[in-house]
């Protein structure tokens, strides 16, 4: 007879090679308290974050926060089984379908159950499937968040990387949601033909494989730059500083030790925050005059906005290939070659 207060997760036990650091186990499912705001999800769906190889090779240690074993996984959608007392004068029901993402310190979603916090998800759209659903969270909430930062005007955005897990994102929105005006992507050879016919409003193309974009975009151009690619001051010059507001947006350099503190929800060592605030130093470009240049980090909230601007179809995340829990390894192994779209565990029927 099975055992209904255990559940199947994917835990990280090593640091290592996907072979090496992850075991799937039986471990016991986590209890809602019934006075508490939290939901008791079922996993339906949950999908694998790029970040999380770092966190499987042990680059995180240095910051003083993780400790394994651990479990894996941020993003998640699922069916509402349990509704504490206080979710309930919020609204929320047994049986309600949502998607939505946990803070990193509290990962865990490559598992067949998860206790949330209502501000961390929001009923899944119709036209969404389990995949995409757990596909849009995190990438999704870090372009909504990232560009609404952007306070300027909306004539004119470069998105690097328009077919990377964040980048085809943001060019969803920049163009339905945002209302840029032209639209200018960076993909490599094999996926411009793919971009152009998913997203055929942007207006310039560039194969980065076989043309620099530094020496095809017009200098003093740009209203925004939504740089995915750790290196942004080479943009600084692309920006139009006689606009409004013109911005500068990297969204894979530190944001410094007291944002990512907020972020993560978390208090580092002081070892940890000399870390991220040197490389904040390191990595901030010099500004000209009038351009403002923005770190982003993102927030576990807004999930809710995310899911309208999907229901209204402004915004569809790629999927790229599902697998099951028992084959996490390969799942992983497949992440760091890398694919279009992303991969996906579905964690049950």
């Amino acid at each position: 007879m099975a055992d209904d207060t255990l559940m199947r997760a994917l835990i990280q036990t090593a640091y290592g090679p996907p072979a090496k650091s992850l075991t799937l186990q039986r471990i016991p499912k986590p209890v809602l308290d019934p006075s508490s705001t939290s939901l008791l999800v079922h996993i339906r769906a949950a999908s694998i974050a790029p970040s999380e190889w770092g966190l499987l090779a042990g680059y995180a240690r240095a910051f003083g926060v993780f400790h394994i074993p651990f479990g894996m996984g941020i993003d998640f959608a699922g069916v509402v089984e349990g509704v504490g007392e206080g979710a309930k004068a919020l609204g929320w029901r047994e049986g309600e379908e949502v998607m939505g993402c946990v803070p990193i310190t509290r990962r865990g979603t490559y598992q067949e159950y998860v206790v949330v916090e209502p501000f961390n998800c929001a009923r899944k759209p119709r036209n969404l499937s389990w995949e995409e659903a757990s596909s849009l969270p995190g990438n999704g909430l870090t372009a909504l968040q990232a560009l609404e930062k952007h306070k300027g005007e909306n004539k004119s955005i470069l998105i690097t990387g328009g077919m990377g897990g964040v980048g085809h994102l943001a060019v969803q929105l920049a163009h339905h949601t945002f209302g840029f005006k032209h639209i200018i992507t960076t993909v490599s050879t094999s996926k411009v033909d793919r971009l152009k016919e998913l997203y055929p409003y942007v207006d310039q193309v560039i194969d980065y494989k076989t043309t620099d974009p530094l020496k095809v975009v017009p200098k003093h151009s740009l209203d925004v730059v939504f740089s995915t690619l750790s290196s942004p001051g080479q943009w600084t010059a692309y920006l139009a500083p006689q606009r409004p507001v013109p911005t500068l947006i990297e969204i894979t350099t530190s944001p410094g030790s007291a944002v990512m503190e907020e972020t993560w929800g978390i208090k580092f060592p002081w070892y940890g925050r000399l870390l991220f605030d040197v490389a904040e130093w390191w990595m901030r470009p010099r500004m000209p005059k009038g351009v403002k240049f923005i770190a982003h980090s993102t927030l576990q909230r807004d999930v809710e906005l995310l899911a309208e601007e999907a229901a209204k179809g402004h915004v569809r995340p790629l999927v790229g290939r599902v697998f099951t829990l028992e084959e996490g390894a390969e799942a992983f192994e497949l992440l760091h070659k890398g694919i279009v779209g992303k991969v996906v565990f579905r964690v049950s029927e």
